[in-house]
């Protein structure tokens, strides 16, 4: 895996890796990650995917992991323009995008903006849809805490990601993204819940003629399964995978996630 770092338009630094072993034809995968993650989140599934023949891309969102912060809203539609860039850098021409929950709000605008670029698109645990009136207020209470100056709150939520009463079985990855969390500039925490509380509803994507893949936890406190039910069955072609976990299904089913990634993107018309 590499380290890489460009800059973007604004000329503020991008952080993020690739992971590619260059066997036959180029396959680019690109993995967004969530809200308080960085690309760490996706060393296995990046790890699996190279072994795969796919060259994966993990980006680190605006405000996130080493990538600079920008202003005080990171709005989807700059978080789309920072995965261009990279594309841009990689010389990508088309590539499936794999998003988790905010990371997967990226997508969805990335989708909207530039469906050429597109070969496929996932979301893992995330949704096409716009906030509800709850949830804005609910983000707009943390941008409020925040500042006020009381960020110690960052990062306590953590153990609530994962399905009720689990998350103590993953010490490991619980350590990291609390650690994720808490490491960030509380500025940037409350930049990227501005941005997802002003993102549109994005459900027209669906209408495009790729693949797209839903991972769902029927245990998710931050999800709508009716909801998301739906969505999964709007596209064309849709691959769905239903599992009893939360919000963190890369940690909590990662066997069963990887391989579901994997048939997805075997069934992908690559160019």
């Amino acid at each position: 895996m590499t380290d890489k770092y460009i800059e973007d338009q604004g000329g503020h630094r991008v952080h993020y890796t690739v992971n590619c072993l260059n066997r036959g034809p180029l396959k680019p995968v690109v993995l967004l990650h969530g809200f308080t993650e960085n690309v760490f989140v996706w060393d296995s599934l990046s790890r699996y995917l190279c072994e795969k023949g796919y060259c994966v891309i993990c980006v680190d969102l605006a405000g996130h992991g080493k990538t600079d912060s920008v202003g005080s809203t990171h709005g989807m539609g700059l978080q789309a323009l920072i995965v261009r860039s990279v594309f841009e850098a990689e010389g990508i021409r088309k590539a499936v995008v794999i998003g988790h929950s905010m990371g997967g709000y990226v997508a969805c605008e990335f989708a909207a903006r530039y469906p050429e670029l597109l070969l496929g698109l996932g979301l893992f645990h995330s949704s096409a849809q716009a906030d509800t009136e709850e949830s804005k207020q609910n983000r707009q209470r943390m941008v409020d805490l925040i500042e006020a100056g009381k960020t110690y709150f960052i990062g306590d939520s953590t153990p609530d990601l994962f399905a009720p009463g689990m998350a103590e079985r993953y010490p490991e990855a619980l350590e990291a993204l609390v650690a994720s969390a808490k490491s960030m500039d509380p500025m940037a925490v409350a930049a990227a819940q501005r941005g997802m509380m002003e993102r549109q509803n994005r459900l027209e994507i669906y209408s495009l003629p790729i693949p797209f893949l839903f991972i769902v936890g029927k245990l998710d406190s931050r999800a709508n399964l009716p909801q998301m039910l739906v969505q999964a069955s709007m596209p064309q072609r849709s691959h769905l995978l239903l599992l009893p976990v939360g919000h963190m299904g890369m940690f909590e089913a990662p066997k069963a996630t990887e391989s579901f990634v994997a048939g997805y993107l075997d069934g992908v018309d690559w160019e």
